[in-house]
């Protein structure tokens, strides 16, 4: 008895110190979130031990001074426990911005563009480090690269729906697997095109895919960053296979 009230008493802590974190944080909606804050609830239930969370409940209280964890703590007021049990690594991916972005999809995804820009037909041109083959397939290869990365983006959210147990995501469910496969069947023809036509082919099909994932976002069935990650990947892809639409 004397476990389960101090156990209590330090999830209590955990809770008012994150809550006095972001009193003036706007609340977050998304439904991921909350899923994100209940799997932390059972992942702290099923380990927790009285020192481990007594060393919780002070660095959720440090974690106020960080603007990591600041606003996450908004979410306190959907779910107060699931906030409490969060670990400031978790709260991070409630934020939204280009900051929450994990380093590891900045970078994949910013090395992702590399394709698009420099097979862009005006740009490698420019690039003498390019073997004479690829230069003079530049146009075809960017587009089927584009083609690929389009196929990328639809399987995000068939990942996404089989991951994905929440009753509210079940009413989405027959979208997001149908959208799971229909960029890929968008692209597919630009392959045996002209290197023009199948590059305005996978520029369409690239704007379609950033609309459509800004739908399943505001829906509560992204990541809260995810957007903040696409906007710009998207910008700079579309750009390099509009400049192979022109020239190509």
């Amino acid at each position: 008895m004397l476990g389960n009230l101090l156990r209590g008493s330090v999830q209590g802590r955990r809770a008012s110190a994150v809550l006095q974190c972001g009193a003036e944080a706007p609340v977050l909606r998304n439904g991921w979130s909350r899923a994100l804050l209940s799997s932390a609830v059972r992942t702290s239930s099923d380990k927790s031990h009285i020192p481990g969370e007594a060393g919780s409940a002070a660095a959720a209280t440090e974690a106020c001074q960080s603007p990591t964890t600041a606003t996450a703590a908004a979410a306190a007021a959907a779910d107060p426990a699931a906030t409490a049990s969060a670990t400031p690594q978790q709260l991070r991916h409630l934020q939204s911005g280009w900051a929450a972005v994990p380093s590891i999809a900045k970078t994949l995804g910013l090395a992702g563009l590399i394709p698009f820009i420099a097979l862009s037909p005006p740009v490698a041109a420019h690039l003498p480090f390019l073997p004479g083959y690829v230069l003079a397939n530049a146009a075809a290869l960017q587009v089927g690269y584009g083609a690929t990365i389009a196929s990328f983006l639809g399987g995000v959210h068939w990942g996404a729906a089989m991951l994905d147990f929440r009753p509210e995501a079940r009413n989405y469910e027959l979208e997001r697997y149908l959208w799971g496969v229909t960029p890929c069947l968008m692209a597919w023809p630009a392959i045996v095109m002209h290197p023009g036509p199948g590059a305005f082919a996978v520029a369409t099909t690239l704007c379609v895919a950033h609309a459509v994932d800004g739908v399943f976002h505001r829906r509560g069935l992204m990541p809260p960053w995810y957007m903040s990650l696409r906007l710009p990947l998207s910008a700079l892809a579309v750009a390099g296979v509009v400049i192979t639409t022109g020239g190509g």
